[in-house]
């Protein structure tokens, strides 16, 4: 884990949620006053129960967050490692958008947050034209020298693409962005009339969050910043012109050394344990699961 990551896990683990204080000082959905949330570390918006992180973090510091590290270690075991579980996941959310978009085909398509370029890979023979950005140099340098796609370095929020999209993506990204409400803005104007945009991130209006709360897997800052629920995320796409045309719960593909990983070392710190079995061939084993607290949404742009 890198210095800046430890240091933020370790304020916000210190932080009481009495004095709270939002990653912006109004809810990013609809303007509302934030309160401390009875989840340790959020705040929850009092009018229309957004919840947030309670951390202030300079752009430098949110970038310094998905170095190598964030891919190899800190976040996933090995990110490239899971090249197979996190492809087949893209093949089953390409199932859904052939049926909301069956001209697929004819669509130019760009992604935020493309990480190693597997999405971008795995849609390049489906659709007219593929590009991509994310802030990591690391899997940027991968998408681009191993894979070939066009994937570039960069903030989305301050680069001119040059040109209308009629498909954008932002696949488990949505929540790792400090303004999702300005990402949205440039989104829509990035869209050509009637396009769509398709977001997975959590549900935390799930049964399976309720039932976890402040240990839910998904509630892990300083990476995960904002926690959206049906209504929430509904309310902010509608806010910026965006009409919601599909919803449903997906399961995942994971490889069971990374959840082996996960569970033991990541959420337990339980390393000496994870050492001495984690070469058993047992967990190169793929598993699907679906706990239904996974939301995947996909939006027309008016």
């Amino acid at each position: 884990m890198n210095d800046t990551t430890a240091s933020v896990r370790h304020m916000l683990s210190k932080a009481p949620a009495a004095t709270a204080q939002a990653i912006t000082s109004h809810c990013l959905v609809c303007g509302g006053p934030y309160q401390s949330s009875p989840l340790q570390g959020l705040v929850t918006c009092a009018r229309c129960g957004f919840v947030s992180t309670d951390v202030e973090l300079a752009d430098s510091e949110l970038e310094a967050l998905y170095g190598k590290g964030y891919f190899h270690g800190e976040e996933y075991l090995n990110y490239v490692e899971e090249e197979e579980s996190l492809r087949q996941n893209f093949r089953e959310r390409l199932k859904t958008l052939r049926r909301v978009a069956p001209d697929l085909r004819e669509r130019d398509l760009f992604e935020i947050g493309c990480a190693y370029g597997f999405f971008l890979d795995e849609v390049k023979e489906m659709v007219k034209s593929t590009a991509g950005i994310d802030i990591s140099d690391d899997a940027v340098r991968y998408a681009h020298n191993v894979l070939g796609v066009n994937a570039q370095r960069g903030d989305y929020l301050k680069i001119d693409l040059g040109r209308k999209f009629d498909l954008i993506t932002m696949w488990d990204t949505i929540e790792h962005l400090k303004r999702p409400d300005l990402f949205l803005a440039k989104v829509r104007d990035d869209l050509r009339p009637n396009g769509l945009l398709a977001i997975t991130t959590g549900d935390i209006g799930s049964l399976n969050a309720r039932l976890r709360g402040r240990k839910w897997r998904m509630i892990h800052p300083p990476t995960h910043l904002h926690y959206f629920s049906l209504q929430t995320m509904r309310a902010l796409l509608h806010r910026f012109g965006f009409e919601t045309v599909h919803i449903s719960h997906p399961g995942i593909s994971r490889n069971l050394r990374a959840i082996l990983y996960y569970v033991l070392v990541w959420r337990t710190k339980k390393t000496k344990l994870y050492d001495a079995i984690n070469t058993w061939r047992l967990f190169d084993m793929r598993i699907s699961v679906n706990f239904f607290d996974i939301m995947y949404v996909i939006a027309r742009r008016s």
